[in-house]
């Protein structure tokens, strides 16, 4: 039976002023004929996208309705490291973990940040091992028995000092997005040469033109162009398709994408807050929104100036 790729990308922390923006890409292999909508019937045993509190599966969508600020980690950190440990990743910490997926400089950036410097909390935070041990067995088996795999992931994660050399590079919040997303797609394709591959994006806020970032980052082949418009967006290159969409998280590979995201986010932000708040006495933690970022920026200036933070290394200019 002959196999093609599926590739699904999203991101978390597009729009806050605090923290770094993580792009995830996850690659997919399935049945030639198999429609992606199709993913979820075939890891039914184990996968819903359909919330309901009397059903034991594994619950993966998009990343905004499986987790709210606030709650705790586990409903994104069961599913996310249980699918990194069934591709042989481990707990560990969220450096180790980061640097899994990510390119390999990682881990210099991470330790840029002055808030990675310290003591890192071992994962997973709000789960348990023996639990996510048990669902990536599960995992494993239910893709053994089925025709659709998970076989990658990669993982770009922008700390704001890179992000706003990048931004004042390109004068485009939109164009670092899109160009990082590209860059993982790349990589995948790469490690899976001479599939045919469909590669599921969401919308990147309002544009509709991609082919010239794909082309960039291809090489400059040449790129089809099929269909431009307000709700999909969609292009042709040799072996490979691109449809930038609206709600792709419907996809499997996107919901993925979006809850993995978001956790390496969540992780981080903790990371930060834990560390500002041994700083500043009874600060209250930010998840790094305009508003709050505005008022923690205020609560921790005395801070910023005492301990000589530079202002690129903490706030992300647009």
């Amino acid at each position: 039976m002959a196999n093609r790729l599926l590739i699904g990308t999203d991101e978390a922390g597009y729009g806050p002023n605090l923290g770094p923006l993580v792009v995830v890409a996850t690659a997919w292999s399935l049945p030639e004929e198999l429609n992606p909508n199709e993913l979820w019937q075939s890891l039914a045993g184990v996968l819903t996208n359909q919330y309901r509190s009397d059903d034991r599966r594994l619950y993966v969508a998009d990343s905004k309705a499986v987790y709210s600020a606030g709650d705790g980690l586990e409903s994104l950190e069961v599913p996310v490291l249980a699918f990194l440990q069934s591709l042989g990743g481990g707990h560990g910490r969220i450096d180790a973990l980061a640097a899994s997926v990510c390119a390999d400089d990682f881990q210099m950036r991470f330790l840029a940040e002055p808030w990675n410097q310290g003591e890192l909390q071992p994962l997973p935070i709000d789960s348990c091992r023996d639990h996510v041990t048990e669902w990536t067995e599960q995992l494993r088996l239910a893709m053994s028995q089925s025709a659709v795999t998970l076989v990658g992931v990669r993982a770009r994660i922008l700390f704001p000092s890179e992000f706003n050399a990048l931004v004042a590079e390109t004068d485009s919040k939109g164009s670092v997005l899109s160009t990082a997303t590209l860059q993982l797609v790349r990589g995948l394709c790469d490690q899976f040469p001479g599939l045919p591959t469909s590669v599921f994006c969401d919308k990147h806020g309002g544009r509709n033109r991609y082919d010239e970032v794909i082309a960039t980052q291809f090489d400059d082949r040449f790129v089809f162009r099929l269909e431009e418009s307000r709700e999909r967006s969609r292009y042709r290159m040799d072996n490979l398709e691109f449809c930038f969409r609206t709600k792709a998280e419907s996809l499997l590979p996107v919901a993925l994408a979006s809850m993995t995201a978001k956790y390496f986010r969540e992780v981080l932000m903790r990371q930060f807050n834990r560390w500002w708040q041994l700083q500043v006495p009874d600060l209250k933690p930010t998840q790094g929104y305009p508003v709050d970022a505005k008022r923690f920026r205020s609560e921790i200036s005395e801070a910023v100036d005492r301990l000589g933070i530079p202002e690129e290394c903490l706030w992300r200019t647009r």
